[in-house]
């Protein structure tokens, strides 16, 4: 539990006491007053659609210790309350949740990347937990807000914090990392995802890297060695750096993978040391993820029993390639969370390997935040199924208009494609068409919510 006094809070945060007892204790932080406890500290956030002064009753109602604010226009200062007025909220609360992780001797391990952070992230944790108390973020706990609050969740008996950094801008980054202050990164990638803000990948490998300037000579970085654009981009920093990936001269090496008892099996060289390590998920393109984040676990000193055993725990958190069952023998896959080019050809991979019986179906719905690389990332999905079997595709969406077109000029009958403006249409259409022995594949980007339509055609498939 947290345990800090009301006028340190304000100190860290370069705030003013308006009122209340500086020795006031502090036991937690909130930022929305339906979940305020007892003893906690609200923060007033701003947004473009919330205010949170306009709740700042109803937390103390429900507990709250004390509040941090921007605005006293119209406030009263009930002699019980404590008021803490700042500048900026939300700076405030970054600034208090790095002060409270410099109370902390633990080691902070930092994962980022284009794409399969949050999967990286909890493979880690999976190994890591074997020999240490971990706290790791939670959900989509990665940006400006979920961070810091992520870094006050730190109790005493935490040994160790992994910790999700998200960006959709340069300094974005490194922004977090000051907050988190890692001893140890993990990049697990590069790809043209946010271009609409980053522009190019190259840029995109930059701002990845930014994390690496929060390691000082103890710590290490462990990067995507099949990431020439990554590679170059951390040749900025003096951090030790390690290399995962299939280049022969990367130190953590996989050498073969392939599809065994449900899951994978990886071959691979520890830094000359031969080894085989199994994953509960039959997708070889989760070999990257399980190798960076078994070799970080490693040169933390975790021995391969250890790791092994982790990696045999590892459930997919939230709509990552979540293989759901059908009474006829197919299967559902849904891997709806989010999308970019990169992903979409590697799931659409991953279908094909676990194809059986029927046919198999890709549902593939619009990609956002591609900018100038919007129509070409799109079309190149389209080539993607083709080249990976797909016997039926429905694109969904105004931009999955190019993943339709493409897979066409790459050799899909017309029979074969099926182009819907909406979810609604494209449900309308899979349950007369859909038969519980087919493999079918769920991807698209996070605003799309396709989940819907996985969820309406598990209804009808498995009555």
């Amino acid at each position: 539990m947290m345990n800090m006094e009301l006028g340190f809070i304000s100190d860290c945060v370069k705030g003013v006491l308006l009122t209340g007892d500086p020795k006031t204790p502090i036991n937690g932080v909130e930022i929305d007053s339906r979940r305020m406890a007892a003893g906690k500290l609200f923060f007033a956030l701003q947004g473009e659609n919330f205010d949170g002064h306009s709740f700042l009753d109803a937390a103390f109602e429900r507990g709250a210790a004390a509040a941090v604010i921007s605005s006293a226009d119209k406030l009263s200062y009930p002699d019980r309350q404590g008021l803490i007025l700042v500048d900026d909220t939300l700076q405030a609360l970054q600034d208090l949740a790095r002060a409270y992780r410099n109370s902390f001797a633990i080691p902070v391990i930092a994962v980022t990347g284009s794409v399969g952070k949050t999967t990286s992230k909890d493979i880690l944790d999976c190994c890591l937990k074997q020999c240490f108390n971990t706290l790791k973020t939670k959900g989509n706990y990665n940006n400006d807000i979920g961070l810091p609050l992520t870094i006050m969740e730190l109790q005493d008996e935490h040994q160790l914090a992994i910790v999700e950094l998200a960006m959709r801008a340069p300094g974005e980054i490194a922004r977090l990392a000051n907050i988190a202050r890692p001893n140890c990164a993990l990049i697990s990638n590069v790809a043209a995802v946010h271009l609409e803000t980053m522009g190019t990948v190259d840029e995109i490998a930059k701002a990845k890297c930014e994390v690496l300037a929060e390691l000082d000579s103890s710590g290490f970085a462990m990067l995507n060695g099949d990431n020439e654009e990554l590679i170059k981009a951390a040749r900025a920093y003096s951090c030790k750096k390690y290399s995962f990936g299939y280049n022969k001269h990367c130190d953590f090496r996989i050498n073969e993978v392939s599809t065994e008892r449900q899951g994978i099996v990886i071959e691979i060289s520890f830094q000359g040391k031969n080894e085989v390590l199994w994953f509960p998920l039959p997708a070889k393109r989760l070999a990257g993820n399980v190798v960076s984040a078994a070799a970080v676990a490693f040169l933390l000193g975790v021995g391969f029993k250890e790791i092994k055993a982790g990696l045999a725990e590892y459930v997919p958190s939230g709509n990552r390639l979540r293989i759901l069952p059908l009474a006829g023998g197919g299967i559902i896959i849904n891997d709806s969370y989010n999308a970019n080019p990169l992903s979409m050809a590697a799931a659409l991979e991953t279908g094909s390997e676990l194809r059986k019986n029927g046919h198999y179906v890709a549902v593939l719905g619009d990609m956002f935040e591609l900018g100038d690389y919007e129509i070409a990332g799109h079309r190149e999905v389209g080539r993607a199924a083709a080249a990976n079997g797909v016997e039926m595709l429905l694109a969904i969406g105004k931009r999955a208009w190019y993943i339709a077109r493409a897979a066409e000029d790459a050799g899909m009958s017309k029979e074969q494609i099926h182009y819907f403006a909406t979810k609604e249409q494209g449900s309308d259409y899979l349950r007369n068409n859909i038969k519980n022995c087919d493999t079918v594949l769920f991807k698209a980007s996070r605003g799309m919510e396709l989940e819907s339509m996985v969820d309406d055609l598990l209804k009808i498939l498995n009555q």
